[in-house]
């Protein structure tokens, strides 16, 4: 059933056809014109002209569908031309267009309803529609509109707009003086009118996004849901359950929907970044390697550790082989469903998401597009320009776009990318930072030998902030001394972490919620106990020297990257905020993000203030702000 679909739609309606020249939000106002009332309907005037056979064939066949959904209107095209509505007609002439495809692409949907089954009936219905909306739909408007005159965009019943100028309409010529019916005007045509492939026709119609629209359109993406709730009631049977008269359905994209753009909508306009069949691989490469699953996690925090893990053999298991293809394991569909769904979601950029872009024009739109420092798709994926400079916003050629040319759609531009050029530092791996305290409770996974276990929440106020500031001598001439803590504190509040026992270690574990297979930049930001000016110095030592050990805990409690910092040698300062650079490179080698939601796992960020020795205790607390988990870009 399959093959028959696609043999009957790929040469003939589906073929990709030039891209209507006009934009998708402009304002119309139509000039509705009274011809005069014919005593046929328009109807009635195409069955009885001898050059409007094959369209009139047509028009009997084609059902008048309001969506792909629409399994309810059994009303035909030629139906409608007989309502006391108004209507403008443009009937391309016998001989001027290729009739014969149309036909064929009714008889492959009347072939496939015979079959009586479910995929033919719901095959049918799609092959109805596209008949609908790519050439009868796009013949027809409501209203009278005439001919000549000044140029006008006709809204069809399609929901194309068309652009009629003089006697031309949408390119063609029109043929001879148009005929007055009871309910409308008939323009004959020289030729089918061209239909204006919107983005989502684009990517289905165009051989060289295949691939990726054979992803995008994978069954298990392709919903159909029964909305009983609006489904036409019958009767109760004999057992008691309602019986439907019809019943209604919503066909969906799961992918598409997740983008939040709606690419069928006329009313729209979005810029949409399709990867072409060698781009689409280079995609799934590139994007894979940060969404490399392990073949195990331990999962079910408890507080202390992870409940289900590899000591008790309950952890989650993605090593085991697939029933539809043991050369795959679960990983490999994990990996696969995140690249895709990843990819797919964020294709598209919307210019309500731009400051102004609503009203820009298409050059300025362009502009914006391949110079801003970023762009959110409407998945909410940001894209950021790798020759953006603080100096210049907004301002910088995006490299990605070299080369490359918009096209127009009825609803937006499409750019055609050859080559996948978009970073994944730069795109998929974002930033993971948190400040602590606004939410320790949740950032804090554990700890242990502190007075509270998530920390102490301290806010700075005009009366305890010790702010950086000039003190004046005393002495005569003497320059004027600096004290206080230099830099901002974000939030002007801070987390407290302190020693309850100086006879162990303490030790402050913070969970790394969804971070990628990828590299990133580790950093802390902290400040030095005497920030506060409530916090009394200890009267043993009166001066702290910060050192502390940091390290990454996966989830199988395996430690990586160990570093101490020590302010002995230079790496904290107890004058100023202290921005501390733990890994300038640190790569996970698994995915934690994208994981079922009840299999949620992380590695931890730990922190050990260790205890007591033959000395004094130098520092007996940690002061920290925010924990910074950046993609690491090569700087």
């Amino acid at each position: 059933m399959k093959n028959t679909f696609s043999k009957w739609i790929k040469p003939g309606a589906l073929g990709v056809f030039a891209l209507m020249a006009f934009a998708a939000c402009s304002e119309d106002h139509f000039e509705i014109k009274d011809t005069g009332l014919g005593e046929q309907t328009l109807w009635e005037s195409i069955k009885s002209n001898p050059e409007l056979t094959d369209f009139a064939d047509i028009l009997q066949r084609t059902r008048v569908m309001k969506s792909e959904n629409d399994n309810s209107s059994q009303l035909k095209a030629g139906e409608l031309l007989t309502q006391m509505q108004s209507f403008t007609l443009w009937a391309p002439l016998n001989n001027t267009y290729n009739a014969k495809a149309w036909k064929d692409t009714l008889d492959a949907a009347d072939r496939l309803r015979a079959e009586g089954t479910a995929a033919g009936k719901s095959a049918a219905q799609q092959i109805d529609y596209l008949v609908w909306q790519q050439f009868v739909g796009n013949h027809i408007a409501r209203f009278n509109y005439e001919g000549l005159g000044r140029e006008k965009r006709v809204r069809m019943f399609n929901a194309k707009k068309v652009l009629l100028s003089g006697s031309t309409f949408n390119g063609l010529p029109q043929s001879g003086a148009s005929v007055s019916a009871s309910n409308g005007t008939l323009h004959l045509l020289k030729g089918a009118s061209p239909f204006a492939y919107n983005i989502y026709d684009y990517l289905s119609a165009n051989p060289a996004l295949h691939k990726i629209s054979s992803d995008i359109k994978k069954p298990e993406y392709e919903k159909v849901d029964t909305l009983w709730e609006r489904s036409p009631k019958g009767a109760l049977n004999e057992y008691g359950q309602m019986v439907y008269i019809d019943t209604l359905i919503n066909r969906y994209n799961l992918l598409l929907r997740a983008s939040g753009a709606d690419i069928r909508n006329e009313d729209s306009t979005y810029v949409a970044l399709l990867p072409t069949n060698a781009a689409w691989q280079q995609a799934v490469e590139k994007v894979g390697k940060v969404y490399t699953y392990g073949s195990r996690y331990s999962y079910d925090w408890n507080g202390q550790g992870f409940q289900r893990n590899r000591e008790q053999g309950t952890q989650y298991k993605l090593d085991g082989k697939m029933h539809s293809d043991p050369t795959r394991t679960l990983a490999d569909s994990l990996r696969e469903y995140a690249v895709q769904s990843n990819i797919i979601r964020n294709l598209f950029l919307a210019p309500y998401r731009i400051k102004g872009g609503e009203v820009m024009d298409s050059a300025a739109l362009m502009h914006h597009v391949t110079h801003a420092d970023s762009l959110i798709a409407t998945g909410g994926l940001v894209f950021y320009n790798p020759a953006a400079k603080k100096e210049a916003p907004d301002a910088n050629f995006n490299p990605t776009f070299a080369g490359l040319k918009p096209y127009r759609a009825s609803n937006g531009y499409v750019f055609n990318m050859e080559e996948y050029r978009f970073d994944p530092a730069y795109t998929f791996v974002r930033e993971i930072s948190f400040l602590l305290s606004s939410n320790s409770n949740y950032y804090v996974a554990k700890s242990d030998n502190a007075v509270f276990k998530t920390g102490t929440t301290l806010r700075l106020t005009t009366n305890n902030h010790n702010k950086y500031r000039k003190v004046e001598s005393e002495e005569e001439g003497a320059e004027p001394v600096y004290v206080g803590v230099e830099g901002d504190v974000e939030g002007d509040s801070y987390q407290r972490f302190e020693m309850q026992s100086e006879r162990s270690d303490l030790t402050i574990d913070f969970r790394l919620p969804y971070v990628l297979s990828a590299a990133y930049r580790i950093k802390l930001i902290m400040v030095p106990s005497k920030i506060n000016l409530d916090i009394v110095p200890d009267p043993e030592t009166d001066t702290e020297v910060v050192k502390f050990d940091a390290e990454i805990i996966d989830d199988e409690n395996r430690s990586s990257g160990k570093v101490t910092i020590d302010q002995t040698k230079g790496q904290f300062d107890q004058n100023k905020v202290n921005e501390i650079v733990l890994w300038n490179k640190y790569e996970f080698p698994k995915c934690y993000a994208g994981l079922p939601s009840n299999y949620v796992s992380f590695p931890r960020l730990r922190l050990t203030l260790p205890r007591k020795g033959r000395g004094p205790l130098l520092c007996k607390a940690l002061n920290i702000v925010k924990v910074v988990v950046e993609p690491y870009r090569g700087e």
